[in-house]
């Protein structure tokens, strides 16, 4: 778009900011065109984060990074250049989450069993549910355990769906391992000594949050079906049980 000033009676080109990437990818940082495509993602190459590390960017979430502020305060070439490879980064790995995510929700919803359908009255039950799997991902039956927990999950999403993979990988990298397990469910990492009262593995706890009970069931050859029928008895057991304990009202 260009703008006509009165009175001079031509066109002045639009004014760019630094750091400003219109359609075209002019730039006022940059001389001649600036290509706009973004680096592709490798994501081998991606440490995972620790917990310090979520800590630390929350606490500095919304706030401009350092090479931005380093390029303000003393607008040199070098720091200038610092803060335009910084905005590529994020752009890079910020694209490369929303091409995963599509990805993954359209894989989750082509997942959806048909025979899952739940009356409207028992939609409710469904809510404040907790489900954990207990598995070990190098094995078929915990895998087939994941896709009927992401099944039920991508239906009922108010079900708080969760993966406790029982000892460390073995194999290779923790991001490796992560990229072959193929899951949108957190995954949390046991030490294999937690398991040893536990049934064999996999293993899925269901937790009432709203009325505090739980049932824990094998889950070698579960169903999204069977999930969804245990999460209603559960439910079910905790109204009923809520019943007898409320008194009368006057």
């Amino acid at each position: 778009m260009l703008l006509v000033v009165p009175g001079i009676g031509y066109a002045v080109p639009p004014v760019l900011i630094p750091g400003a990437l219109p359609t075209d990818c002019r730039s006022a940082l940059t001389i001649g065109v600036v290509t706009c495509e973004q680096p592709v993602l490798d994501p081998g190459s991606v440490r995972p984060a620790s917990e310090e590390q979520v800590d630390q960017y929350l606490a500095e979430y919304g706030k401009p990074p350092r090479e931005a502020v380093r390029a303000l305060l003393d607008p040199s070439d070098a720091n200038i250049t610092a803060w335009i490879r910084k905005q590529r980064q994020v752009l890079s790995i910020a694209s490369y989450v929303a091409t995963r995510m599509t990805e993954i929700q359209s894989r989750l919803e082509t997942q959806v069993s048909p025979g899952l359908e739940t009356p409207p009255s028992e939609m409710p039950m469904m809510m404040q549910m907790r489900a954990t799997l207990y598995l070990n991902a190098s094995e078929d039956p915990s895998r087939r355990a994941v896709r009927a927990l992401e099944q039920l999950v991508a239906r009922y999403p108010s079900i708080d769906g969760r993966l406790a993979q029982v000892g460390l990988s073995t194999e290779g990298r923790l991001t490796t391992w992560l990229a072959r397990v193929d899951t949108a469910l957190p995954v949390a990492i046991l030490p294999s000594e937690t398991m040893q009262d536990m049934p064999a593995l996999p293993s899925l706890l269901i937790e009432d949050l709203r009325y505090g009970s739980r049932r824990r069931l094998p889950a070698q050859d579960i169903t999204p079906q069977q999930i969804r029928d245990q999460i209603v008895t559960l439910r079910a057991t905790g109204e009923a049980r809520d019943r007898r304990l409320t008194p009368p009202a006057p």
